[in-house]
Protein backbone atom coordinates (compact mmCIF):
# COMPACT_ATOMS: atom_id res chain seq x y z
CA UNK A 1 0.00 0.00 0.00
CA UNK A 2 1.33 3.45 -0.80
CA UNK A 3 2.53 5.69 1.80
CA UNK A 4 -0.66 8.12 0.60
CA UNK A 5 -2.56 5.95 1.23
CA UNK A 6 -1.67 4.78 4.82
CA UNK A 7 -1.71 8.06 5.90
CA UNK A 8 -5.12 8.40 4.49
CA UNK A 9 -6.49 5.29 6.15
CA UNK A 10 -4.39 6.77 9.62
CA UNK A 11 -6.63 10.86 9.17
CA UNK A 12 -9.67 8.81 8.84
CA UNK A 13 -8.82 6.36 11.85
CA UNK A 14 -7.58 8.63 14.33
CA UNK A 15 -10.43 11.76 13.10
CA UNK A 16 -13.27 9.00 13.46
CA UNK A 17 -12.08 7.79 16.91
CA UNK A 18 -12.18 11.58 18.23
CA UNK A 19 -15.63 12.11 16.88
CA UNK A 20 -16.35 8.91 17.82
CA UNK A 21 -15.40 10.01 21.17
CA UNK A 22 -17.02 13.38 21.67
CA UNK A 23 -19.95 11.95 20.31
CA UNK A 24 -20.59 9.64 22.62
CA UNK A 25 -19.45 11.58 25.70
CA UNK A 26 -22.28 14.54 24.29
CA UNK A 27 -24.80 11.75 23.82
CA UNK A 28 -24.58 9.33 26.63
CA UNK A 29 -22.69 11.33 29.34
CA UNK A 30 -24.09 15.02 29.19
CA UNK A 31 -27.63 15.44 31.73
CA UNK A 32 -30.60 15.97 29.58
CA UNK A 33 -29.04 14.05 26.33
CA UNK A 34 -30.54 10.87 26.77
CA UNK A 35 -34.42 11.33 28.80
CA UNK A 36 -35.94 9.87 25.24
CA UNK A 37 -35.25 7.70 22.95
CA UNK A 38 -32.64 6.00 24.70
CA UNK A 39 -33.17 2.78 22.92
CA UNK A 40 -32.99 4.02 19.45
CA UNK A 41 -29.71 5.72 20.31
CA UNK A 42 -27.92 2.84 21.91
CA UNK A 43 -28.88 0.59 18.76
CA UNK A 44 -27.71 3.37 16.61
CA UNK A 45 -24.21 3.44 18.39
CA UNK A 46 -23.53 -0.03 18.59
CA UNK A 47 -24.93 -0.80 14.57
CA UNK A 48 -23.52 2.13 12.88
CA UNK A 49 -20.15 1.64 14.51
CA UNK A 50 -19.83 -1.55 12.47
CA UNK A 51 -19.39 0.36 9.41
CA UNK A 52 -17.35 2.57 11.06
CA UNK A 53 -14.55 0.64 12.55
CA UNK A 54 -14.71 -2.41 9.16
CA UNK A 55 -14.63 0.46 6.71
CA UNK A 56 -10.91 0.33 6.11
CA UNK A 57 -10.47 -2.86 6.21
CA UNK A 58 -13.20 -3.84 3.20
CA UNK A 59 -11.38 -0.67 0.84
CA UNK A 60 -7.70 -1.01 1.16
CA UNK A 61 -6.84 -2.66 -1.71
CA UNK A 62 -4.13 -5.34 -0.20
CA UNK A 63 -6.53 -7.01 1.98
CA UNK A 64 -9.51 -7.13 -0.21
CA UNK A 65 -7.14 -8.93 -3.06
CA UNK A 66 -5.03 -11.35 -0.65
CA UNK A 67 -7.65 -12.36 2.00
CA UNK A 68 -11.10 -12.66 -0.24
CA UNK A 69 -12.69 -14.81 2.39
CA UNK A 70 -11.75 -12.15 5.05
CA UNK A 71 -12.99 -9.29 2.95
CA UNK A 72 -16.89 -11.35 2.26
CA UNK A 73 -16.80 -12.22 6.18
CA UNK A 74 -16.42 -8.87 7.55
CA UNK A 75 -18.75 -7.38 4.77
CA UNK A 76 -21.68 -9.55 6.02
CA UNK A 77 -20.86 -7.70 9.14
CA UNK A 78 -20.47 -4.23 7.72
CA UNK A 79 -23.54 -4.49 5.78
CA UNK A 80 -25.82 -5.91 9.03
CA UNK A 81 -24.40 -3.32 10.59
CA UNK A 82 -24.86 -0.33 8.15
CA UNK A 83 -28.54 -1.47 7.55
CA UNK A 84 -29.26 -1.45 10.92
CA UNK A 85 -27.89 1.94 11.74
CA UNK A 86 -29.86 3.46 8.99
CA UNK A 87 -33.44 2.37 9.96
CA UNK A 88 -32.20 3.45 13.76
CA UNK A 89 -31.13 6.70 11.60
CA UNK A 90 -34.42 7.08 10.26
CA UNK A 91 -36.46 6.70 12.84
CA UNK A 92 -34.25 9.33 14.82
CA UNK A 93 -34.55 11.52 11.83
CA UNK A 94 -38.52 11.33 11.36
CA UNK A 95 -38.87 11.71 15.25
CA UNK A 96 -35.98 14.34 15.93
CA UNK A 97 -37.47 17.54 18.19
CA UNK A 98 -35.82 19.83 16.01
CA UNK A 99 -38.39 21.01 12.58
CA UNK A 100 -35.53 21.76 11.00
CA UNK A 101 -33.72 18.47 10.84
CA UNK A 102 -36.35 16.32 10.05
CA UNK A 103 -35.90 16.41 6.47
CA UNK A 104 -32.44 16.45 6.08
CA UNK A 105 -31.64 13.21 8.52
CA UNK A 106 -34.55 10.79 7.68
CA UNK A 107 -33.66 11.70 3.54
CA UNK A 108 -29.94 10.94 4.41
CA UNK A 109 -31.06 7.94 6.55
CA UNK A 110 -33.40 6.41 3.45
CA UNK A 111 -30.36 7.46 0.74
CA UNK A 112 -27.58 4.90 3.07
CA UNK A 113 -30.41 2.48 4.00
CA UNK A 114 -30.56 2.55 -0.55
CA UNK A 115 -26.67 2.16 -0.64
CA UNK A 116 -26.52 -0.76 1.50
CA UNK A 117 -29.55 -2.91 0.04
CA UNK A 118 -27.97 -1.72 -3.21
CA UNK A 119 -24.55 -3.09 -2.21
CA UNK A 120 -25.71 -6.39 -0.95
CA UNK A 121 -28.00 -7.27 -4.06
CA UNK A 122 -25.14 -6.20 -6.35
CA UNK A 123 -22.88 -8.80 -4.14
CA UNK A 124 -25.38 -11.53 -4.58
CA UNK A 125 -25.60 -10.71 -8.42
CA UNK A 126 -21.68 -11.21 -8.49
CA UNK A 127 -21.82 -7.55 -10.29
CA UNK A 128 -18.55 -6.52 -8.43
CA UNK A 129 -17.82 -3.58 -9.99
CA UNK A 130 -21.14 -1.84 -9.11
CA UNK A 131 -20.86 -3.38 -5.46
CA UNK A 132 -17.94 -1.63 -4.65
CA UNK A 133 -19.08 1.54 -5.90
CA UNK A 134 -22.11 1.18 -3.76
CA UNK A 135 -20.21 0.04 -0.84
CA UNK A 136 -17.87 3.25 -1.17
CA UNK A 137 -21.00 5.21 -0.81
CA UNK A 138 -22.43 3.63 2.38
CA UNK A 139 -18.91 4.20 3.79
CA UNK A 140 -19.03 7.92 2.81
CA UNK A 141 -22.85 8.33 5.09
CA UNK A 142 -21.33 6.79 7.85
CA UNK A 143 -18.69 8.97 8.20
CA UNK A 144 -21.55 11.81 7.49
CA UNK A 145 -21.34 11.89 11.41
CA UNK A 146 -17.71 12.85 11.34
CA UNK A 147 -18.37 15.63 8.10
CA UNK A 148 -20.70 17.21 10.78
CA UNK A 149 -18.80 17.59 13.52
CA UNK A 150 -15.88 18.87 11.72
CA UNK A 151 -18.25 21.73 10.31
CA UNK A 152 -19.62 22.07 12.95
CA UNK A 153 -16.23 22.91 14.50
CA UNK A 154 -15.75 26.36 11.81
CA UNK A 155 -17.19 29.61 13.20
CA UNK A 156 -20.91 29.44 11.68
CA UNK A 157 -21.10 33.01 11.52
CA UNK A 158 -18.15 32.70 9.15
CA UNK A 159 -18.86 29.36 7.37
CA UNK A 160 -22.81 30.93 7.26
CA UNK A 161 -22.29 34.44 6.91
CA UNK A 162 -24.93 34.46 4.62
CA UNK A 163 -27.63 33.42 6.98
CA UNK A 164 -28.80 35.36 10.08
CA UNK A 165 -30.87 32.79 11.78
CA UNK A 166 -28.98 30.39 13.84
CA UNK A 167 -31.49 28.17 13.35
CA UNK A 168 -31.61 27.88 9.56
CA UNK A 169 -27.29 27.59 10.11
CA UNK A 170 -28.20 24.68 11.94
CA UNK A 171 -30.24 22.93 9.15
CA UNK A 172 -27.96 24.50 6.56
CA UNK A 173 -25.02 22.54 8.32
CA UNK A 174 -26.83 19.33 8.48
CA UNK A 175 -27.63 19.12 4.70
CA UNK A 176 -24.02 20.34 3.99
CA UNK A 177 -22.84 17.34 6.20
CA UNK A 178 -23.50 14.58 3.55
CA UNK A 179 -24.70 16.12 0.83
CA UNK A 180 -21.66 17.70 0.11
CA UNK A 181 -19.33 14.77 0.32
CA UNK A 182 -22.16 12.90 -1.50
CA UNK A 183 -21.86 15.51 -4.21
CA UNK A 184 -18.07 15.03 -4.25
CA UNK A 185 -17.69 11.29 -3.98
CA UNK A 186 -20.39 11.08 -6.85
CA UNK A 187 -18.23 13.51 -9.21
CA UNK A 188 -14.99 11.29 -8.86
CA UNK A 189 -16.04 7.72 -9.54
CA UNK A 190 -18.94 8.35 -11.67
CA UNK A 191 -18.74 12.10 -13.58
CA UNK A 192 -15.72 12.39 -14.37
CA UNK A 193 -14.95 8.96 -15.42
CA UNK A 194 -17.86 9.18 -17.41
CA UNK A 195 -16.62 12.29 -19.07
CA UNK A 196 -13.26 11.09 -19.90
CA UNK A 197 -15.10 7.92 -20.98
CA UNK A 198 -17.05 10.76 -24.05
CA UNK A 199 -19.32 7.91 -25.17
CA UNK A 200 -22.46 10.23 -25.14
CA UNK A 201 -24.82 7.37 -26.91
Amino acid sequence: MKISQKIFWLFIAVISLYYLYRGVTFRFFTDGNLNQKAFWYILHLFTAIFPLVLGPFQFIPTIRKKYPAFHKRIGKIYLVGSLLGSLSALYLGMTIDLEGSILSITLLAITWLFMVVAAWITARRKNFKSHRLFAIRTYVLALVFIFLRLLGDLPQEKLFFYIKSPEIRDATLEWASWIIPLLILELMITWLPQIRNRTLF
